[in-house]
């Protein structure tokens, strides 16, 4: 009887481990974009680096800039506080030069069924 416990406790935090480590690494952790895409739930803090590949005006006077790291694309929405750190005017890309930015994952100031990150940090990472 002990033994069938046991092997349900071990199968039950099997399941729920990669559950777990995503939301626990979400605050800090870079993730590839793609990943991003396919498991931030709304509120979420993400990660990621990439290079910005073009960039756009959202709601209001915020810019959106597009980044790219080797597995996809996501929509970055950068508050006014922010725009200094990057290299990028409105409808360009910035480059080639490598950011990691953190924000939450959320569709406020995107497009309607559009998701990306709000930046609450940008850091220009150094040239390799």
């Amino acid at each position: 009887m002990h033994s069938s416990r046991a092997l349900s406790l071990a199968l039950l935090v099997a399941l729920l481990v990669p559950a777990i480590a995503w939301k626990g690494g979400t605050s800090g952790s870079v993730r590839p974009i793609a990943e991003v895409l396919a498991k931030a739930e709304s509120g979420d803090v993400v990660s990621i680096e990439g290079t910005v590949v073009d960039s756009t005006t959202g709601s209001g006077s915020l810019l959106i800039a597009i980044f790219q790291d080797e597995t996809g694309q996501v929509p970055v929405v950068v508050p006014d506080s922010l725009i200094r750190k990057l290299d990028v005017q409105r409808g360009e890309a910035a480059g080639g030069q490598r950011y990691r930015v953190t924000g939450r994952w959320d569709h406020k100031q995107m497009d309607e069924g559009t998701w990306g990150i709000h930046a609450q940090q940008i850091e220009r990472l150094p040239t390799p």
